[in-house]
């Protein structure tokens, strides 16, 4: 019976966070229940856990750790130190060095509970100090971890000190690159002027010559030490050169993601494309390949160079991967621009499609112009067996639809098996902040008639556009989840927002702000 009870405490945890986006509030409410359902509760509440927390602690013992008891629990450690505690006038847990440099305390505490934390797989750190060496000594005794990420925090040769532990993960990030694709949503202390005007951030900033010349060389030996085993590799190219990484043999890495600034290449060096691809040529297991560098006007990366036709070995191994993702930053010099597709464009595709034989189930497209039934008949027409279909429109902005609900239906009802929908169909224009939410009424009154006309449709979403400050706006979805009854009624549940955490540009997670 024991056995029965733990299985069904399994499905029915995982059924609260699949319909909760993951949030924790309906686990809390079942782990309040009794001592059991806390206990079967506990390794979902405390598998990801962040630290320190602002409230937990005193003057006494410092910054307040977990129980013991919860270590076990622990597969993703968060370690986020907040900016203000750093600042001179407001130093807290901490002290200054000679040099101005802020120094921790209490760090002991994560330190001496590594290696009891048995189910440990990944480290995430975000603060705003050079990480001390004892912590990644500390780190590289775990035997469980085998992921890593460092977000705007600077980098010294310390951090290869975390060793035997070897890594099949690893994202380095440059201290302030923005983490943001297009016009999606963008973590608010991004837009946040104290967030620039710390004043470790501002001293970093005024060293930075000398300071990437050393985060360079510490990430690439960094990453040398490790390039046997990883099979997911996140760089920064303020972190990294081509040339460097052309010297290291990756025999594991099946995904390789370059962000920020394109790497700099001095004037004695190949060009930027060809060094790009003899990195990508010790790479022989590569299948996903993400260039999502940062605009600027200074510096563009033509993938494929200038030649005409390009270099048949460069396409040969773009031609290897099975997921290929660019931002607007590169130029691909070829037939097609593959971001925000015409009508005509998005035409060209699905036809291609079609003539590939290719039964093709999940379609993710992004378009520059307003959708139109027609759109969504070439998909059906081209793409009959789709499951998933997402239509993302760049820009996205409402105003008055020259088409009606019943003729997307029309157009999109040769999707037989279609169970997830997200579409950028255009409504009445409302404010989203109307007090009377106007622009969500119309959007759920249509999702229902899509749901009562789809009759495998399981979600569906819609786009719509996001004030995020006075004159800024952003775009965000709107998802609703569908519950069938045995007669035939539907029912709607609002999820929660999700969105694409950068740089992960193909599984959606739910929003952490």
């Amino acid at each position: 019976m024991s056995i029965l009870n733990a299985d069904i405490m399994h499905i029915l945890i995982n059924d609260l966070l699949s319909s909760n986006g993951g949030a924790p509030s309906a686990l809390l409410t079942l782990a309040s229940a009794t001592r059991s359902f806390r206990d079967s509760c506990l390794p979902y509440l405390f598998s990801e856990v962040r630290w320190p927390h602002k409230l937990k602690a005193d003057e006494e013992s410092g910054l307040h750790f977990f129980p013991e008891s919860l270590w076990p629990h622990i597969r993703h450690f968060r370690l986020e130190w907040f900016d203000e505690w750093t600042e001179p006038t407001r130093l807290k847990w901490g002290t200054m060095d000679k040099d101005g440099n802020y120094i921790p305390r209490d760090l002991v505490k994560f330190n001496s509970a590594i290696t009891k934390m048995p189910k440990l797989s990944k480290v995430t750190l975000c603060c705003p100090f050079v990480i001390p060496r004892t912590l990644f000594q500390s780190l590289g005794l775990s035997r469980s971890l085998s992921a890593i990420t460092f977000i705007d925090t600077p980098l010294q040769i310390g951090i290869t000190s975390i060793s035997p532990v070897t890594f099949k993960q690893i994202s380095l990030t440059s201290v302030g690159q923005t983490l943001r694709i297009g016009d999606g949503p963008t973590d608010p202390r991004f837009s946040d002027i104290m967030y620039f005007m710390r004043e470790w951030r501002r001293k970093y900033r005024s060293q930075a010559s000398w300071r990437q010349i050393q985060e360079t060389q510490a990430s690439i030996a960094f990453v040398k030490t490790h390039a046997a085993y990883i099979t997911h590799l996140e760089l920064s190219g303020s972190l990294c050169s081509f040339g460097a990484l052309s010297k290291i043999d990756w025999p594991s890495l099946k995904t390789f993601a370059l962000t920020g600034n394109i790497p700099a290449t001095q004037p004695y060096e190949l060009p930027a494309h060809v060094q790009l691809f003899k990195v990508l040529a010790r790479m022989d297991v590569l299948r996903d390949l993400r260039l999502l560098f940062a605009q600027s006007k200074a510096q563009e990366f033509h993938v494929l160079g200038h030649d005409d036709p390009p270099d048949p070995a460069h396409t040969a191994k773009l031609a290897t991967l099975t997921d290929f993702a660019i931002s607007n930053a590169c130029k691909l010099d070829l037939p097609r621009w593959p971001i925000a597709l015409s009508q005509a464009e998005v035409d060209r595709v699905l036809a291609d499609v079609a003539a590939s034989g290719c039964q093709l189930n999940h379609l993710r497209i992004l378009v520059e112009d307003k959708l139109t039934p027609d759109v969504c008949w070439s998909i059906t027409s081209n793409c009959p067996h789709l499951q998933t279909l997402e239509i993302e429109r760049c820009g996205y902005h409402d105003g008055k639809s020259v088409s009606s609900w019943q003729e997307f239906l029309e157009a999109l009802s040769g999707l037989s098996a279609l169970r997830d929908l997200r579409i950028c169909m255009q409504f009445p224009e409302y404010d989203d902040v109307d007090e009377f939410e106007s622009w969500r009424i119309v959007r759920k009154d249509c999702a229902k008639a899509l749901a009562m006309g789809l009759k495998l449709l399981g979600k569906v979403g819609f786009e719509y556009r996001k004030r995020a400050g006075t004159h800024r706006y952003q775009d965000a979805w709107l998802d609703f989840e569908i519950s069938r009854s045995k007669g035939g009624a539907v029912e709607l549940y609002q999820l929660p927002a999700m969105w694409y955490p950068f740089p992960e540009v193909w599984q959606p997670a739910r929003l952490p702000f």
